[in-house]
């Protein structure tokens, strides 16, 4: 199979990341694939209770701190991914899509056509997964192409 399209979903703060950038630029250079290295922010959604005069002002200058915190949290995660992207899979497309990580990223991969993702995952233990989540487990349910997981076992291995 050959691919066209490649999307490494990575999560900045994981330490699988760049394992996952390094793969996918890999598989996308084998085949001349676009790669596009995309993450997610998450979405923020305020809802205010109705209040009146000084505690309706004081709550809209809360929100609208909030709101620039959350813009410029954005912004530097932006940068941060271009700087990975620019690091270790030079040309790639950098993407931060805001929302849920496996809902944004299948979206996305039907947006652009995607043949192949390339993301993470620490392989936890079912318990582990029902309390803490597992996003690659979404992404694989819901994927409209294949999906290739990148654990620590075999961070690694599929580059070259």
């Amino acid at each position: 199979m050959q691919f066209k399209t490649i999307i490494a979903a990575i999560d900045l703060d994981d330490d699988l990341a760049e394992d996952v950038l390094k793969t996918a630029h890999s598989l996308a250079g084998k085949d001349g694939a676009d790669l596009r290295v995309v993450t997610v922010w998450p979405s923020v959604t305020i809802t205010a209770p109705a209040f009146s005069g000084e505690v309706a002002a004081t709550a809209a200058t809360v929100t609208q701190s909030v709101m620039e915190q959350h813009r410029e949290g954005r912004e530097r995660c932006r940068e941060q991914l271009a700087a990975m992207a620019a690091r270790f899979a030079a040309g790639a497309d950098a993407v931060v899509l805001d929302g849920e990580a496996a809902d944004e990223v299948t979206a996305y991969a039907e947006e652009v056509g995607a043949d192949l993702i390339v993301t993470g995952s620490h392989q936890r233990n079912f318990w582990n997964s029902l309390l803490q989540g597992s996003a690659s487990r979404e992404l694989v349910r819901e994927a409209p192409c294949a999906v290739f997981i990148v654990t620590k076992a075999c961070a690694g291995k599929a580059q070259g």
